[in-house]
């Protein structure tokens, strides 16, 4: 056991990941789905570190496997409760969640700062603005860029919600809560462009923010996707 541990400790996160998506095959079915819940569970949590977690959840698989060799269902094994189990696994590892905050801004940066081109270029063309104010543009970067990081936050625990309660009042709330926080992002960018006017007067296409986000984004995905495979401690 300590052997394969030290295993998983040399492996990138892509490799965990690649290797858990084969071995879970060999689960039957009714254990894979209870094992996919409760991995989807985990990778939506935003404050634990992603190599981190993807060794836990390999490692429970790995322990899963030989339980179920030996007859063991996998509700059996999370002791009826995995959103419980889940939870406990969760909470003995190290709360990240500011450090992951601001990991996740700087690792994803490009593919942020073309999500917010995208959303101030089109929100322009509703304003009919094509100029902005220096100090003005500053509010309307840090209010949209944090809500921005919210609104993924926020889908990321919708996911955990929805896991583990099928009520169709949950279904309800969690809808509205999606699109309460995606109306409040569109917002955040909107409203200061148009009440406020502090600072310099600067020229601004709106097409510019829409090209600059064409470009950003794609190279965003390539690198995170390229950074994935090269490093292993990344979320």
């Amino acid at each position: 056991m300590n052997k394969e541990r030290k295993t998983l400790m040399k492996k990138s996160t892509r490799d965990l990941i690649i290797e858990n998506n084969v071995k879970r095959l060999r689960l039957n079915s009714h254990d894979k789905e209870v094992y996919e819940n409760y991995l989807t569970y985990v990778r939506a949590n935003l404050s634990i570190n992603e190599h981190e977690s993807e060794k836990m959840l390999l490692d429970i698989l790995n322990h899963l496997l030989k339980a179920e060799k030996d007859g063991m269902l996998a509700m059996e094994f999370f002791d009826h409760d995995p959103k419980k189990h889940a939870d406990n696994m969760i909470n003995n590892m190290p709360n990240r969640t500011i450090q992951n905050i601001f990991k996740f801004i700087g690792l994803h940066i490009l593919i942020l700062l073309g999500v917010f081109s995208f959303i101030r270029g089109f929100t322009g063309f509703f304003t009919q603005i094509e100029y902005t104010y220096l100090y003005t543009f500053i509010i309307t970067f840090i209010t949209g860029f944090s809500m921005i990081f919210f609104f993924i936050w926020m889908i990321f625990k919708v996911v955990q919600i929805r896991i583990y309660s099928l009520s169709n009042w949950t279904t309800m709330l969690t809808n509205i809560l999606i699109a309460g926080s995606f109306i409040l992002t569109i917002l955040s960018f909107y409203l200061p462009g148009y009440y406020l006017q502090l600072g310099p007067k600067i020229y601004t296409s709106n097409w510019m923010y829409i090209i600059i986000s064409l470009i950003l984004t794609p190279l965003g995905l390539y690198i995170d996707h390229r950074r994935k495979i090269n490093q292993p401690e990344t979320r």
